[in-house]
């Protein structure tokens, strides 16, 4: 299985082979300090198979380098982060 991890504008996705969207982890920057994480999707035939946590790696490292406070607000980066 080949997918593409991309980003855009205060978002991380992830496409298939076909181009076609099947994850996405988005975020908002908060002033110049901080940041939170927002939401998270998977497509249900993806689930299981690590892309969040692939997805939650990008998103923090990208805001670590930007050296913000990260504010988990979606279950998913709460569950992760909080533990």
């Amino acid at each position: 299985m080949s997918l593409h991890f991309l980003e855009a504008d205060d978002r991380f996705y992830v496409c298939d082979v076909n181009n076609r969207k099947i994850a996405e982890m988005t975020f908002t920057r908060v002033g110049n300090a901080k940041a939170t994480i927002d939401h998270t999707y998977i497509d249900p035939a993806y689930r299981g198979q690590g892309i969040a946590n692939n997805l939650l790696d990008l998103v923090v490292e990208r805001l670590q380098q930007e050296k913000r406070e990260i504010i988990p607000i979606c279950s998913f980066a709460v569950k992760k982060l909080s533990g």
